[in-house]
């Protein structure tokens, strides 16, 4: 009997040995997945946010699943501001956002009004290696977050309900009144083209057009005026003066923790995005003025030439007066890099 209670004692033992290991390695395959959230302002429809998705496809397949993104499109994890503060903390891992100018205002420097007049220029202006670049790249380092690539969502115009005096000639009073978000390029820049300003809240803006308390806004491609305004304006300018972008960014500490090799993937698969976003932008913009106009909005044209003035009244008039937020020497090395 006392052989009985020593063999099934034995046995016990065996069979908690084989469970203490089979769930020690289980614990230590799940500690090797590393899981991101991360944050996307764009509705799912967007070319933005499936950009999310084909990063993740591909990280996911090329490191053989260790690495995971959980994408939260349309604000889910809350507005840009606030995503971009979690991510400097690490309880966000990463996202796709406006880079919020209240933590640097040199964020907020690709949006200087007519650096290029097309994708491919924007690109250039916008990619590594150029001087504004850097710029962006070097304050987000300060706070903690890397900048893995910045994305193209296109060229901004004017969406109005009344059609603008002397639409095309900068400088000349537009008798128009239209929205601005709350920044000094966009005030200074729609001034210096001739509009009346008021800050509206975004959300705000569509009733706004349409109870006449301003004549339209200046803020958005032809996209987001096709989807959320094209009810309430009768006209698009297309001005090109100013380009929409967002970033690619990820918390810089979980960065560090990563491989070459694992780093090497993950900026591969957004340089991808990043590089096929500007392109992208200029055929949209296309698509989305040609249902502008099905949808029965006006676009008024606007030549090369006459976007050439355009491009050259703002750069001598209104880029002195942001030289004051940027500093002069930055303005400057812009126009050698130009």
């Amino acid at each position: 009997m006392k052989r009985k209670y020593v063999l099934l004692a034995i046995l016990a033992l065996f069979i908690f040995s084989i469970t203490a290991i089979a769930g020690t390695a289980t614990s230590s395959y799940a500690a090797d997945i590393v899981k991101l959230k991360v944050a996307g302002i764009s509705a799912p429809e967007y070319r933005g946010t499936k950009s999310l998705y084909a990063i993740k496809e591909e990280i996911e397949k090329k490191t053989d699943g260790r690495i995971v993104l959980d994408i939260f499109p349309a604000n889910q994890l809350g507005d840009y501001t606030q995503v971009f503060e979690e991510i400097r903390r690490g309880t966000i891992e990463m996202g796709l956002i406006f880079l919020p100018s209240q933590f640097d205002v040199m964020l907020e420097i690709g949006s200087l009004p007519y650096l290029a007049q097309t994708g491919e220029g924007m690109q250039k202006q916008l990619s590594p290696g150029s001087y504004i670049y850097d710029i962006i790249d070097n304050s987000l380092d300060r706070l903690g977050v890397k900048l893995l690539r910045i994305y193209g969502d296109g060229f901004i115009g004017v969406g109005t309900a009344k059609k603008p005096a002397n639409p095309t000639k900068p400088g000349v009073d537009k008798d128009t009144l239209i929205r601005i978000a709350p920044v000094a390029v966009y005030r200074e820049t729609a001034t210096d083209l001739g509009y009346r300003t008021t800050t509206i809240p975004y959300a705000d803006t569509y009733s706004a057009i349409q109870t006449g308390v301003c004549d339209g806004w200046i803020g958005g491609s032809s996209q987001i005026n096709y989807l959320s305004f094209r009810d309430v304006i009768k006209y698009y300018i297309p001005y090109n003066c100013l380009f929409d972008q967002t970033a690619y960014i990820i918390n810089q500490k979980l960065w560090d923790s990563f491989s070459e090799e694992e780093k090497q993937i993950i900026q591969e698969a957004v340089n991808k995005q990043a590089d096929k976003s500007f392109a992208d932008s200029e055929a949209e913009d296309l698509e989305y003025q040609a249902k502008l106009q099905e949808a029965g909005v006006e676009i008024i044209k606007i030549s090369d030439q006459e976007r050439q003035e355009l491009a050259e009244y703002i750069q001598k008039n209104t880029w002195p007066k942001l030289a004051e937020i940027y500093g002069e020497e930055t303005i400057e090395k812009i126009r050698e890099s130009m």
